[in-house]
């Protein structure tokens, strides 16, 4: 095992030694992909969906496999989606030489260039990924290149819900039209906007419905988190308290991405043979808000008063957040009327601020709502 700077990583996948848990997840992925079924995997945002994918890529499937993944939450239109699949393509096959040949003679928008070397003076041959002018005849040559491998592919797409808001009208049916006859290749689509994912495969008038099976990806069990964390302070010489650990658990909601940053934090503070107790709860939030205070103030400072009003009153009652359009929430925050509510909550979830998690509206960033409880 390689020991890193500080072992809990944030927003990477590491390898296996750094990845708590996640072993019937991985077991039931596997069991899809080997029998050949497309899935989608449900979860909140930062809850560990790619990390789970990259370990199942990486560690758990049986040879025979070629694996790969693109994250689209940037992505406005095909073109763009595309272009990442076609780059995550080139990167995994470039090494490989004769795979290589095969992708240039089917895939027109990946190019080969001759560059001089800026020492030798000798010339070397590269490739680059062309502006893509028609991304439809470029998926399908990609589609193309991966039914004829030797091995069976498998792409996952995360945040697969921003499909539906791309600037092409028909881009479910398109994807479902391509993806349907494929034999050598396979999806995993993950996504966190609950309602958005479950409308495009559950809903009997949109293409992709009844096209996939699902997994919902819930925390990491508590019980499981902590022995793993102690156990990598331990790799290193320290020791941190089960009640610290739990305290953070129950304060990011078993959130992956929060626990991690937060844990984090705690290794910092103690040398080689030191200890982190429950006395550093605070000293660990309050630091790791105030490093995005001046982010949150802009991100405050952008919203409408009623929102605001809406939101703060969101934060005091988080983690168990009530419906904020209901009377007695309105009445206990003084909100006036459920319309405007209703406006500002709407507002706030365009923005990105609130989700829609299985009905309830809860906030996208927890870091933002514990530094709204202190302003």
């Amino acid at each position: 095992m390689k020991q890193l700077g500080n072992p809990f990583v944030i927003g990477k996948y590491m390898g296996k030694d750094y990845f708590c848990d996640r072993e019937k997840e991985s077991e039931q992925l596997v069991h899809h992909i080997v029998n050949g079924r497309n899935v989608t995997i449900i979860s909140e945002r930062r809850l560990g969906k790619t990390g789970l994918v990259e370990h199942v890529f990486t560690n758990c499937l049986p040879k025979g496999y070629e694996t790969f993944l693109i994250d689209i939450y940037t992505c406005k239109n095909l073109r763009e989606m595309v272009y990442l699949l076609a780059n995550e393509v080139f990167r995994k096959i470039a090494p490989k030489k004769t795979l290589m040949e095969r992708l240039l003679r089917t895939v027109r928008s990946i190019k080969m260039t001759i560059s001089y070397n800026a020492v030798t003076g000798l010339p070397e041959l590269g490739l680059v990924l062309a502006e893509i002018q028609q991304p439809e005849a470029t998926l399908d040559e990609i589609l193309q290149y991966l039914e004829t491998s030797d091995k069976v592919c498998v792409v996952a797409i995360d945040e697969f819900q921003k499909i539906a808001s791309f600037e092409e009208d028909n881009i479910e049916a398109l994807l479902r039209t391509k993806i349907q006859h494929l034999k050598n290749t396979q999806f995993v689509f993950a996504g966190s906007e609950r309602h958005l994912m479950e409308n495009i495969f559950s809903d009997p008038a949109r293409p992709f419905y009844n096209s996939v099976v699902f997994m919902h990806l819930l925390p990491i069990d508590k019980e499981k988190y902590i022995p793993f964390c102690q156990h990598l302070f331990s790799l290193y010489g320290k020791t941190v308290s089960e009640e610290l650990v739990s305290r953070l658990y129950d304060c990011f909601r078993g959130i992956t991405w929060y626990l991690q940053l937060s844990m984090n934090e705690a290794f910092t503070l103690a040398e080689r043979g030191g200890h982190v107790g429950d006395d550093a709860y605070g000293q660990i939030l309050n630091h790791i808000v105030d490093s995005k205070r001046f982010t949150f103030e802009d991100r405050y400072a952008s919203l409408t008063e009623k929102q605001k009003s809406v939101l703060l009153a969101v934060a005091a009652e988080y983690p168990n957040v009530p419906n904020p359009t209901g009377q007695d929430f309105i009445a206990k925050y003084n909100l006036k009327t459920a319309s405007s509510v209703q406006t500002a909550v709407r507002g706030l979830t365009e923005k990105g601020i609130l989700s829609n998690n299985n009905g309830a509206k809860l906030p996208t960033d927890i870091l933002f709502v514990l530094w709204l409880k202190k302003y």
